[in-house]
């Protein structure tokens, strides 16, 4: 048994007693990002303890976290699949995807991740210049807090979903497992990613904004990114 299975599903279900909902945190990176290190192992270890339900490991243009995640998590923790995808417009997550997506044009890159039955969440909005509200509407949602954005940043998400009629939901981008948890959005009591996916577009709401520390979050992508990947070996 992992350290990760073996945090005790109690710990799960008396954090939800009473609320009937789920806490999730669908923007972490991993160890097959450039930037972050975090192993598979440590992030479900971390998400049982903050008692979340349901994360998403969004690697940048890798489902390898994901995939590595999804087998060692317990039944308790959904873990969505998918990727933080890099296009000419900016960022984009493909939540709930299985296969890579191969375009970098925003446009293109919704349309297939909806050809797989997917959601696509368009992450820290504020800090990106090229997209536009245009390309913002074609997307399923967007994120109005990112725990490592400046209050200002997470200011111009919020309003550009407000604007756009958008369903906006919280996430950390945790680079590191600490960083885990500091942002997370509260859907209804679900068990399963199909459920999960329902509620998102339904009624998501902010649960947890805490903001990241700057300066260390931006170290460590700093080193890690210096030392080339010879970490990963």
């Amino acid at each position: 048994m992992t350290c990760a299975a073996s945090v005790s599903s109690k710990l799960i279900d008396a954090q939800r007693q009473g609320g009937h909902n789920l806490e999730v945190d669908l923007h972490i990176h991993s160890q097959y990002s450039p930037d972050s290190r975090s192993k598979p192992g440590q992030i479900v270890k971390r998400a049982l303890e903050l008692g979340l339900g349901a994360i998403a490991v969004t690697d940048h243009s890798s489902w390898k976290g994901w995939l590595a995640t999804s087998k060692i998590a317990p039944k308790e923790l959904l873990v969505v699949p998918g990727a933080e995808l890099k296009t000419e417009r900016g960022d984009l997550l493909a939540l709930f995807v299985r296969e890579e997506v191969k375009t970098n044009i925003f446009a293109e890159a919704v349309d297939v991740i909806h050809g797989q039955g997917g959601l696509a969440i368009v992450p820290h909005p504020g800090v990106a210049p090229k997209l536009r509200k245009e390309d913002i509407s074609l997307a399923d949602g967007l994120e109005i807090f990112n725990a490592t954005l400046s209050e200002r940043a997470n200011g111009i998400s919020a309003q550009f979903a407000k604007d756009l009629g958008k369903p906006g939901i919280a996430s950390s981008d945790a680079h590191m497992t600490l960083e885990i948890g500091n942002g997370a959005t509260r859907v209804a009591e679900c068990s399963s990613l199909e459920e999960l996916r329902h509620e998102l577009l339904r009624m998501p709401e902010v649960s947890r904004s805490t903001r990241s520390n700057p300066l260390l979050h931006r170290m460590n992508a700093a080193a890690l990114f210096g030392l080339k990947g010879v970490w990963q070996k």
